[in-house]
């Protein structure tokens, strides 16, 4: 709210946020509409153990079972347009995309069965990307942007899955392409399962929010990956296609039942912390994405009597080993990052605990050189404790110390772990937060405003760097905005407007 308000400000003019700022859209308030979404998520859940139950008491090829089959994606439709009504998550359109999924599905099936199996192949194959962009942007939102470490351990992995997918699952299928059913274009639906695991991986691969919606949507999609290769995988061995319906059935209620239960207001759109370090569960993770491309030569020579697909498995290689050479130039960046930081963090603030302004002034550089690199946005903020002086005359230095120290720590409790509280000198202190933009400091401001003690009050100047200019240029415009706010009568949050 508060960014997009400051495109039609006065350039040249310190904005106050008092009169632009909006309040955080936050979780149903009243607890019986959350009981009563509860009990309709609840009735959808059991809708589905009956649906389910219904599927295996019936036959794929009977009316009955074919008519479920096709009632099936509707249900998933109804079911999240249902809790988008309900819920009014925001933004509403990766839900709307989601829903539209089910539409999609069911014109496929009416293609199928009308035997234009390649148009229909064509319409079930947009299914997956579709639901892929869905999905993230309603669990990982725009994360793409920031978490560049966690994209390149997801590409990883997702080039190993779907190297292993193509060696023993694709191609052998193509050698058997009269044992499939209908089209031989269906033996490329796994890469369409491979990239839903990729998106399982995303998830997983960052820090974010993981509530009872972000369970349901992980089952879900884990669920569809296992029906789908199990209706491929008897092609490879002669064998009868186990009915495997209402275990797919459930993955769609179970995805819908996401979109219907509260929690799914809190999971859309909301922002995740970058990944950057190296856990050793991770480095177990990618490396053996990258062993598993030998291993599968030797698999494949075992398997398939010597025939080995060279071809897939020397690009799959080359691209691996791109990606992990990415990755390193990322982890050499982030050590420097690292060693800079604590280099700068060393100069600590005696009274508060806090990093002092020499520590300040190095952190500040660092960091508008790190977003210059890595493209994300930073926002600088100066706080300044209203009338500190007539505090001190009042209270003794003794006083003002406290005032120092406790609103020192009570503001540094309400910072991520990325941001940066310091010491900027006297009564004043300079806050760093980082990928952040106006409206993200806003809200994080309003916390400290609320959190300090002594019943003191603030005024603030923040500015959001423009990506081009320096470190004194920047906080230059952030003092401004805090004169600004001391002169329009303290107790108040300016910001830069100029970018």
């Amino acid at each position: 709210m508060t960014h997009s308000l400051l495109n039609h400000a006065d350039p040249d003019q310190p904005v106050d946020v008092a009169e632009i700022r909006a309040p955080e859209p936050a979780p149903d308030p009243d607890p019986a509409r959350v009981a009563r979404l509860r009990r309709i998520w609840l009735v959808w859940l059991g809708l589905a153990a009956a649906f389910c139950t219904g599927q295996m008491l019936t036959t794929p090829t009977g009316p009955v079972g074919g008519l479920m089959t096709l009632t099936m994606p509707l249900l998933f439709t109804i079911g999240i347009v249902a809790g988008v009504l309900l819920n009014r998550p925001r933004p509403r359109w990766p839900w709307l995309l989601l829903a539209a999924v089910g539409l999609i599905t069911v014109a496929g099936y009416g293609i199928w069965w009308s035997g234009a199996t390649t148009t229909a192949f064509t319409v079930f194959m947009t299914v997956y990307p579709l639901e892929a962009i869905a999905l993230l942007a309603i669990v990982r939102g725009g994360s793409w942007r920031q978490d560049r470490a966690g994209l390149l351990d997801t590409a990883m992995i997702s080039v190993g899955l779907a190297m292993a997918c193509w060696m023993l699952v694709i191609t052998p299928l193509l050698r058997v392409r009269s044992a499939l059913p209908g089209d031989m274009f269906v033996a490329l639906f796994p890469f369409g399962d491979v990239l839903l695991l990729s998106v399982l991986v995303r998830f997983f691969t960052s820090r974010g929010l993981r509530n009872a919606a972000f369970w349901q949507i992980s089952a879900s999609l884990l669920l569809q990956t296992i029906t789908h290769m199990a209706t491929l995988l008897p092609s490879l061995f002669a064998a009868a296609a186990p009915d495997i319906r209402s275990v797919s059935s459930l993955s769609g209620f179970l995805m819908a039942g996401a979109a219907l239960h509260p929690s799914m207001r809190k999971l859309t759109g909301r922002p995740v912390r970058p990944t950057a370090e190296m856990s050793p569960r991770r480095v177990l993770l990618v490396n053996l994405a990258c062993m598993g491309a030998p291993g599968l030569l030797i698999a494949q020579g075992f398997l398939q009597h010597g025939r080995v697909g060279w071809l897939a498995a020397g690009s799959g290689c080359i691209l691996l080993f791109f990606l992990v050479t990415l990755r390193m130039v990322d982890l050499v960046g982030q050590v420097q990052d690292k060693a800079d930081q604590l280099n700068a963090v060393a100069h600590i603030d005696a009274l508060t605990a806090l990093p002092n302004r020499r520590a300040w002034d190095l952190e500040l550089t660092r960091r508008i050189a790190a977003a210059q690199r890595h493209g994300t946005p930073v926002v600088v903020a100066i706080l300044d404790l209203d009338h500190f002086k007539r505090f001190n005359d009042e209270h003794g230095h003794q006083g003002g110390d406290e005032l120092l120290t406790v609103a020192a720590a009570a503001w540094r409790e309400q910072l991520r772990p990325e941001d940066l509280l310091a010491r900027y000198g006297g009564e004043e202190f300079g806050a760093i937060f980082d990928h952040s933009r106006l409206a993200d400091a806003d809200h994080i401001i309003e916390r400290l405003q609320a959190v300090t003690p002594l019943g003191q009050t603030f005024s603030a100047g923040a500015a959001q760097w423009n990506g081009n200019e320096s470190a004194d240029v920047l906080l230059a415009r952030a003092d401004a905005a805090l004169y600004a706010a001391k002169r329009a009568g303290r107790n108040r949050v300016f910001v830069s407007a100029t970018r």
